[in-house]
């Protein structure tokens, strides 16, 4: 777990939770349970699923979890316009929390970028319910 503590994309992605879960906490979030629910559950997500792919000691393992990690980025990303747009929350905070989750996106979607590099498969997942047409290769 050690070197799971040393990548930067999980740390942030915990950074990212804490900020989160503290616009949660607001009191005038209180009549929004199902907002505040959905946002904890993908903030919560975040750095889990970065943390299961890692430990499972596959590459394709942790691409598979960190695109999960990534949806759910994606999805704490689109609570928090919610919040900026109905104005239920300060803009300060809320703007400094989309900000860092747009940070943690782009660095779920560097290393996947990177760890992609590496993989000979053009798909995450062993086994595809799709065929794969090959693409023709370039003339040389």
């Amino acid at each position: 777990m050690r070197q799971l503590q040393s990548l930067d994309v999980w740390r942030t992605a915990h950074d990212l939770c804490e900020a989160a879960y503290r616009l949660t906490d607001a009191p005038a979030l209180n009549r929004h349970f199902a907002l505040v629910d959905q946002m904890r559950r993908a903030a919560l997500s975040i750095p889990a699923n970065i943390a299961e792919g890692y430990a499972l000691g596959t590459t394709t393992q942790f691409v598979r979890y960190l695109r999960i990690s990534l949806g759910s980025a994606a999805e704490l990303g689109s609570h928090l316009e919610v919040l900026r747009r109905l104005k239920l929350i300060e803009d300060g905070p809320v703007s400094a929390a989309i900000t860092l989750c747009s940070r943690v996106i782009a660095m779920l979607v560097g290393l996947l970028r990177k760890l992609g590099r590496r993989s000979t498969s053009r798909f995450p997942f062993p086994v595809s319910r799709f065929s794969v047409k090959s693409e023709p290769e370039e003339p040389s």
